[in-house]
């Protein structure tokens, strides 16, 4: 099995609605973070994301291999491009313990205040030619309800879970993309 259908095939993962960021292209942000988990084996995708806050991310991860799937907006302008880079130079998983980032990785940027978490990853690769249907998706917190992405809230744990009996259920939450980007965390 590839790790793409490992991916699309676990049962909780974190999917994330990506683009460009600070003037860089989504392909050079993969080129760099692949750059960075050969130089350190690891990288940190800094993140804003109420529905996907440490203390979620960490349950999903504690039984199971857990992979994020990026996938890209629906439509133009479904992901605003993130202009604030601060440069990050530490990380915590506790918010008691810091660490200095690896020397010679990428720069870690985002707006960086009291929200601001990151995603740790130990491989990156991406995909292409695939559809997610987002109708196979629950939230984790609440399965009942299926995901939802609004601006802000680009990044969500989910599980797997049919919810096209939903009632709030289109076909057009459907998302058509080049390719899932995705990588165990």
């Amino acid at each position: 099995m590839t790790l793409l259908e490992e991916a699309l095939n676990s049962p909780q993962c974190v999917i994330s609605v990506m683009g460009a960021h600070a003037g860089e292209g989504v392909d050079a942000i993969f080129n760099r973070k692949i750059a960075d988990i050969d130089l350190s084996g690891k990288t940190f995708w800094l993140m804003k994301s109420p529905k996907a806050r440490p203390p979620q991310v960490q349950e999903l991860c504690k039984t199971i291999i857990a992979y994020t799937i990026f996938i890209e907006p629906a439509t133009k302008g479904g992901a605003r491009a993130t202009t604030t880079d601060d440069v990050s130079r530490e990380y915590s998983s506790d918010k008691k313990s810091w660490y200095r980032l690896p020397d010679g990785i990428g720069p870690v940027t985002g707006k960086l205040d009291t929200s601001a978490t990151a995603l740790v990853f130990d491989m990156l690769t991406t995909a292409v030619s695939e559809a997610l249907d987002l109708w196979a998706y629950g939230d984790f917190l609440n399965a009942q309800k299926p995901i939802k992405f609004i601006l802000g809230c680009s990044t969500v744990c989910a599980v797997r879970k049919d919810m096209t009996s939903h009632p709030g259920m289109s076909r057009s939450s459907v998302i058509p993309h080049p390719g899932p980007k995705e990588f165990p965390s």
